[in-house]
């Protein structure tokens, strides 16, 4: 088994777990006020790990300018377009296991992007593999 195999399904587990703890408290709250509770609770961690792990700040490497705009990209893309969709589909929904259902076809649309720009082998068994998933979404919905 490769390393990252156990890590994988590490995240898995604990993805399901927490759309499923977070279904009753994303009814209760808008993503505004769910996005500064939880970004004050991660600043207010984030200060109390480098105080007990004694980190000092001006250690951590700076990224330049480009990584600093990959960056801001990514943190854009999360915070403004891929968790309000989550957060609205999971509050709209009857069963969470619904919304990540179709949110989880990002796995074929990752795998379609690394074939395009990392040149990966793509077989019929793959391409097999896709019709699954698609066809296992369908049944789910």
């Amino acid at each position: 088994m490769q390393s990252w195999i156990p890590y994988a399904f590490a995240a898995a587990i604990f993805i399901a777990i927490r759309d499923f703890i977070s279904k009753d408290i994303i009814k209760k709250y808008s993503y505004t006020e769910y996005v500064i509770i939880a970004n004050i609770i991660i600043f207010i961690g984030t200060i109390i790990y480098l105080v007990v792990t004694k980190t000092d700040i001006r250690e951590i490497k700076k990224p330049n300018w480009s990584e600093l705009g990959i960056i801001l990209l990514r943190l854009f893309i999360v915070y403004m377009l891929v968790d309000p969709c989550i957060f609205n589909s999971l509050k709209l929904c009857d069963n969470p296991g619904y919304a990540k259902s179709i949110i989880n076809l990002n796995t074929l649309f990752l795998l379609i992007l690394a074939l395009m720009f990392y040149k990966t082998e793509f077989s019929m068994k793959k391409t097999f593999g896709v019709i699954i998933v698609l066809f296992g979404t369908y049944l789910i919905y």
